[in-house]
């Protein structure tokens, strides 16, 4: 494959896109129940998915991975992946030690043990094996989902209010990487179709006991993410792999009234 990169692939190879969309859905969700999401704790969640997404791409590249450009050039270039991993992990505790409350920090070690414990089962041999098909995206979408919701969980009452937006977050984010893993598979191959259908129903059914911008958000989203699979044939790999994580940005135009 021709190894120049048009600019707009940038941000996915250097996994730019994933704390984008976790920063954009923790201001949006929060801003809905009513919650103040303080500057700091938005640059901690982005430096810890970015650090999560390095070192995942680096493990992944380290195993063999490299049919996507983030693969390959994780593949080629380990030491830069992980120090620049590293440097954002330590950045991260940094701040969340001085800037952020002691609630938030509870929930967030909380999530990062759910994050640990999915990279022991994706990263050990044999236990994507053992666990099937399809656990990698699903403790993605939970855990992704998780991270994004520690202000709320951490200070937004009733549950009731916020908990059905964030589900269907979840859901919508798994929807996300199954997707991404079935056009990755080649051929159709991988997850079963009707696997992103009963994810996106679940999604846009939960969705409905959100509240109206949660819920509009939540289904442009899972809507465009259908209409993106059902014109994978006429899209390249690169613009499919772009497109399904901008997709994800609908809080930005619910925001704007658009």
């Amino acid at each position: 494959m021709n190894e120049s990169r048009p600019w707009w692939l940038w941000p996915n190879v250097l996994s730019l896109d994933a704390p984008a969309v976790a920063v954009t859905w923790q201001v949006f969700l929060a801003s809905v129940a009513g919650i103040a999401v303080p500057l700091a704790a938005s640059i901690v969640l982005a430096l810890v998915v970015w650090s999560a997404y390095l070192i995942d791409r680096g493990l992944d590249a380290h195993r063999g991975a490299d049919g996507s450009d983030r693969h390959r050039a994780a593949g080629r270039n380990p030491v830069a992946w992980m120090l620049g991993a590293g440097a954002a992990l330590l950045g991260a505790i940094a701040l969340t030690f001085t800037a952020l409350p002691r609630t938030q920090i509870v929930v967030g070690f909380v999530v990062l043990g759910a994050a640990v414990s999915y990279f022991a089962a994706v990263h050990l041999s044999g236990a994507k094996k053992i666990l099937g098909r399809g656990f990698k995206e699903a403790s993605v979408g939970v855990v992704f989902a998780a991270g994004v919701a520690i202000p709320l969980i951490a200070d937004a009452e009733p549950y009731t209010n916020w908990l059905p937006g964030v589900i269907a977050f979840a859901g919508l984010c798994w929807l996300n990487c199954a997707l991404i893993s079935r056009w990755e598979d080649g051929a159709d191959r991988g997850h079963p179709l009707w696997l992103a259908v009963v994810v996106g129903g679940l999604a846009v059914g939960i969705a409905s006991g959100a509240p109206t911008p949660v819920a509009v958000a939540i289904i442009a989203s899972t809507v465009a993410l259908a209409a993106l699979h059902l014109l994978r044939a006429q899209l390249s790999d690169r613009a499919k792999r772009v497109l399904v994580d901008a997709v994800l940005l609908t809080p930005i135009l619910v925001a704007v009234g658009l």
